[in-house]
């Protein structure tokens, strides 16, 4: 069910010798944004959960807030699936999980009232399908592994390879949230593919094929092409991680309550095409109805994706270093298939329903172990250039595909399925991907760029947080960049 960050939570060793790192900003987000004298007026693009929470902040600090949406519903990427499936069920196309480390979505949950709960991943055996050979993983026993292993490698879990060559590591990282993060001590791993990091401590090429499925292929283009850096910092948490809760009635509920909350504040069916600014003031052209608009304000938070960023003409241009960031920053390509069964026969089973392979599938979760009722959904999580192969396909063809692959790992699968749905996310015109990831050497690169603030205009979202895909780094950003606004000056 936690999808690429599932096994972590189970096999990071908790002797890292860290202590509650890096939220230094969550002192911040127990002291309210302070009234302001004189109003400020502020456009904010986007009504994601970054721009919903820096919108609520300056809002409530008393300042003249206008949220530009170009959809027709607020939450970006948190998106709950609903009316697709049978007896109440629904599934989480984007953001799901909530961990108690999560300090800003746990703030927000509280300030709106959006009750979390907790849940525990279900349990019993999980699969791998590797090299051809379907695998079930039994807690306490040894694992055959149908590649090659080093002696000292045989038998060894993912998890215990993963604390073997990766965790002992995470203790050098520090603090991610600190402004001169990283360190220059750390540029040898953001300089290093994770395959190449693997390979440096020591694993063997069998060892690197099994710790790179179900959670590093899952960022971006994969192990190969992913800065060990980027893996290293969505690592980092996992050891402080205690319990998972989930949003009561679907993660949409936090955004919608946000929404609510803003009113008439938040225009939907704008999208922006530009944005102009001066030594007094800015103005952001948006189109509404095939119709041009223009609104005046004194400060700009952009808080969509780079990717739908590109598309905004900025007058003057940015900087060189910002229109890099913007230009560079990739999107992970996610493709999220959902199919319906009759029945959970997977628990009858002694299974867990999740599943790491190396199918074009990648990974399977029970997406309903949470939910009433006794009808199933598997969900298959598939990201980079196979996520790109299942975009490209037809909805119907998507989802035979997907049970084709699915009863590799799971092959009472077509006894139980009742039929199946899904979100591309490259294809969804405002998203155009998921989560952000870093190629070797873009962490040193474009990190100190990719949150900055260009004269008026300031930049929110989870890709301009530590911590990139998850509801609590939009937040963080939104909260961040609200306080940037609030105490300008000029």
């Amino acid at each position: 069910m936690v999808n690429r960050r599932d096994f972590l939570r189970h096999s990071l060793i908790s002797a890292t010798g860290l202590s509650l790192f890096g939220w230094n900003s969550w002192a911040e987000a127990r002291t309210e944004i302070r009234r302001a004298d004189v109003s400020k007026k502020v456009v904010i693009i986007g009504a994601g959960l970054a721009g919903l929470s820096a919108a609520y902040e300056l809002s409530q600090a008393g300042h003249d807030v206008t949220v530009l949406e170009a959809r027709t519903r607020p939450g970006g990427r948190v998106y709950t699936m609903r009316g697709q499936f049978a007896d109440g069920l629904y599934a989480e196309a984007g953001a799901t999980n909530v961990f108690d480390v999560h300090n800003w979505t746990i703030k927000y949950a509280g300030l709106f009232g959006v009750a979390l709960d907790p849940v525990t991943a279900p349990a019993g055996a999980s699969i791998f399908h590797v090299k051809g050979k379907r695998i079930v993983i039994k807690p306490n026993t040894p694992v055959d592994w149908p590649v090659q292993l080093r002696a000292d490698e045989q038998g060894l879990t993912r998890g215990q390879l993963w604390n073997k060559y990766v965790a002992p590591v995470l203790k050098e990282l520090g603090d991610p949230e600190a402004a001169d993060w990283p360190s220059s001590s750390l540029k040898k791993y953001d300089n290093s593919s994770f395959t190449q990091f693997l390979r440096d401590r020591g694993a063997s090429p069998g060892a690197t094929s099994i710790l790179r499925l179900g959670f590093v292929d899952l960022l971006g283009e994969g192990a190969d092409a992913l800065s060990a850096l980027d893996v290293l910092r969505e690592a980092l948490p996992r050891s402080l991680e205690k319990r998972l809760y989930v949003i009561r009635g679907g993660s949409d509920t936090l955004p919608n309550a946000m929404a609510a909350k803003l009113d008439t504040r938040i225009r939907y069916g704008c999208a922006v095409v530009g944005i102009e600014q001066d030594n007094h003031g800015a103005h952001v052209i948006y189109s509404q109805s095939g119709a041009n608009e223009t609104i005046t304000c004194q400060y700009v938070i952009c808080a969509i994706p780079f990717s739908v960023l590109r598309d905004v003409k900025f007058s003057p241009p940015v900087s060189r270093e910002k229109q890099k960031a913007i230009d560079q920053l990739g999107n992970t390509s996610v493709v999220r298939v959902f199919l319906q069964t009759r029945h959970r026969f997977w628990l009858e089973q002694g299974l867990s329903g999740a599943a790491s392979t190396d199918l074009p599938i990648m990974t399977a979760y029970d997406k309903t172990f949470y939910l009433p009722g006794t009808r199933g959904l598997l969900e298959a999580y598939v990201a980079g250039e196979s996520a790109r192969k299942l975009a490209a396909m037809r909805s119907h063809e998507r989802v035979s595909f997907t049970v084709n692959q699915i009863e590799m790992v799971h092959p009472a699968i077509r006894t139980y399925l009742e039929g199946g749905s899904s979100v591309c996310w490259d294809n969804e015109q405002w998203s155009r991907g998921a989560y952000a990831w870093f190629r070797p050497g873009e962490m040193s690169s474009l990190l100190p760029h990719i949150a900055s603030p260009e004269g008026r205009i300031h930049f929110a979202g989870d890709h301009t947080s530590p911590a990139p895909g998850w509801m609590n780094g939009a937040l963080q950003s939104g909260n961040r960049v609200a306080r940037e606004v609030a105490n300008r000056q000029n």
